[in-house]
């Protein structure tokens, strides 16, 4: 009997790996029984990958896909073995039930085939996300970083800015006090001449007195000019008659 190629096969036949079916023909029962267990394993490995995919802590799956994908391969060789037996010539006719359990069989490998991909590519979806949520964290905290850099940087032209404020005004403020302290000595000084020109104005006499001391004080200072020219010309007339 002619059996039809399930095009769920191909995908997991073009990869040739040292599985292969064994030369010693097995049994029909040897080839169930191995069938069945493979399923059960990848049953619990598919359960396995998919709690994996779902926790961000077990990502890290990728032996567990490689063990699925071994096991889906050796599936696939059982039942292409299985195909083999029921396609060899044999004494024993073939039997309608063995015909639809290999199609139950691929049916199910098919299956198990689609729910991998399947887990396969959500785990990679999920490690994707998780890389480009730790890279966008890492950027946050590196603009982060920057930021208060800068922010440090500010912080401190402004304190020196600030301290530039603070000397200016002590500066402004010692030019105000000298200001003030210049302008207080000026009217010191306008009062007292304003009090001794009021002292001079009530005693009369006073003003007399001054106009005596300096009038005998020019005509001293006219006396003392004559005596000193006629002694100069007196020593140069002797210098001139010897």
């Amino acid at each position: 009997m002619q059996r039809a190629s399930s095009p769920s096969l191909k995908p997991l036949l073009d990869e040739e790996a040292d599985l292969s079916v064994s030369s010693s023909p097995q049994s029909w029962d040897q080839l169930r029984k191995e069938a069945r267990q493979l399923e059960n394993e990848i049953e619990l490995k598919l359960a396995s990958l998919s709690k994996s995919g779902q926790s961000p802590a077990t990502m890290n799956s990728s032996g567990q896909e490689l063990e699925a994908e071994e096991l889906l391969k050796k599936l696939q060789y059982v039942i292409t073995g299985m195909g083999d037996y029921i396609d060899r010539p044999s004494a024993t006719p073939t039997n309608p039930s063995m015909i639809h359990l290999l199609s139950r069989h691929k049916d199910i490998l098919y299956d198990y085939t689609k729910e991998f991909r399947k887990v396969k590519a959500n785990i990679k979806a999920a490690r994707d996300k998780a890389n480009l949520m730790n890279q966008v964290q890492d950027e946050i905290q590196s603009f982060k970083t920057g930021n208060r850099d800068n922010a440090d940087y500010y912080l401190t032209e402004r304190n020196r800015v600030e301290g530039s404020h603070r000397m200016t005004d002590m500066i402004l403020e010692q030019a105000y006090a000298t200001r003030q302290e210049v302008s207080r000595q000026g009217r010191i000084v306008h009062s007292v001449n304003q009090r001794v020109g009021g002292v001079i104005s009530h005693i009369p006499g006073i003003n007399n007195l001054i106009s005596r001391i300096n009038t005998r004080r020019q005509r001293d200072t006219l006396i003392m000019a004559g005596v000193i020219s006629t002694c100069s010309i007196l020593i140069i007339l002797y210098w001139l008659r010897t």
